[in-house]
């Protein structure tokens, strides 16, 4: 997966981003939705995962960022610390 990538879920994007840190790699997404106000963004939605190879962090971070839009669609009224 490119890390440019966006991948849609539940009426949400989620927008993964990879690092090369040392010989690992670094990932995290950030994710976001349209509204009546224009695009809602999450920043940093997961913490960092570190895995050998690239696809591998960011598939870790996609998993969690489909958690916590789950999460948000779970309860609205719960917000991302």
């Amino acid at each position: 997966m490119d890390s440019a990538s966006k991948i849609h879920y539940k009426g949400w994007e989620i927008i993964p981003q990879a690092l090369p840190i040392d010989s690992r790699w670094a990932a995290s997404c950030d994710i976001e939705r349209a509204n009546a106000d224009g695009r809602e963004v999450f920043e940093g939605a997961t913490m960092q995962f570190v895995r050998d190879c690239e696809d591998d962090a960011i598939a870790a971070a996609c998993e969690e960022a489909i958690r916590q839009i789950d999460n948000i669609i779970a309860n609205p009224l719960v917000r991302l610390a």
